[in-house]
């Protein structure tokens, strides 16, 4: 609904004309039997530890291939680890073994491709190592792009030209995902990503400027007031 947006996410160096879509996933490699002790394990039992140091070394020849898929101002489309667990002591043969992290593409990637892609590296790795992989890939937001001319971005640059002594704001990328991608993605909606100054995204000391939150709330209504004016 409606015709166009704009998005507080703390990102206002640049106007975002291009971003990347983001999947999270979570992977769990598990075997028959109970977590034994090393020196009990059963000699024909895949080991949960050598099957995940295998898929981390294909998510890496795989983040390789993906490097190649670039975008100019976006960058590259990426696949990242940030965890990895197993076992539960130091000499313990463990059940299973779990990694989670995330998968990101450029505008024009189909989201059910990517996600198909995944799968199937990871169920040769399962086929080779003898274990049961379960994947749970969730979509978070498709790619996103921002057409530089539409009437939205005019009176955006007005707005804040008018809020800042003549200053306009650069194009450029977005390095997350937000809202905008949504409205893009499904409705073709134009959406501006513009937020306060802050910082620690993501972290237990996250803060924000309510000056700088001043400052946006009146270039949003600045913004508004041209915008629908120009579409009188």
């Amino acid at each position: 609904m409606g015709d166009a947006v704009l998005i507080p996410e703390y990102l206002n160096a640049v106007i975002p004309v291009v971003g990347r879509g983001l999947a999270t996933w979570k992977i769990r490699i598990h075997r028959p039997g109970p977590p034994i002790h090393e020196v009990m394990r059963p000699t024909d039992e895949p080991s949960v530890i050598d099957a995940g140091a295998e898929l981390i070394a294909r998510l890496r020849q795989f983040g390789g291939f993906l490097a190649n898929k670039s975008d100019p101002e976006a960058g590259t489309e990426t696949v990242f680890i940030g965890q990895v667990h197993a076992g539960e002591i130091f000499n313990q043969y463990p059940q299973e073994c779990r990694l989670e992290g995330t998968r990101r593409w450029l505008p024009g990637a189909r989201p059910q491709e990517v996600e198909q892609e995944f799968r199937g590296l990871v169920d040769q790795v399962a086929r080779r190592t003898k274990t049961t992989i379960d994947v749970d890939f969730q979509t978070v937001r498709d790619g996103f792009r921002l057409d530089r001319h539409d009437p939205l971005v005019a009176s955006f640059q007005e707005a804040h030209a008018a809020a800042s002594d003549g200053r306009t704001v650069p194009f450029g990328a977005k390095p997350f995902c937000d809202d905008c991608n949504t409205f893009w993605a499904l409705a073709n909606i134009p959406g501006i990503t513009h937020g306060p100054n802050a910082s620690g995204a993501h972290t237990l000391h996250e803060w924000v400027s309510i000056d700088d939150l001043v400052r946006v709330a009146h270039l949003y209504a600045l913004t508004a007031v041209s915008y629908c004016a120009a579409g009188d």
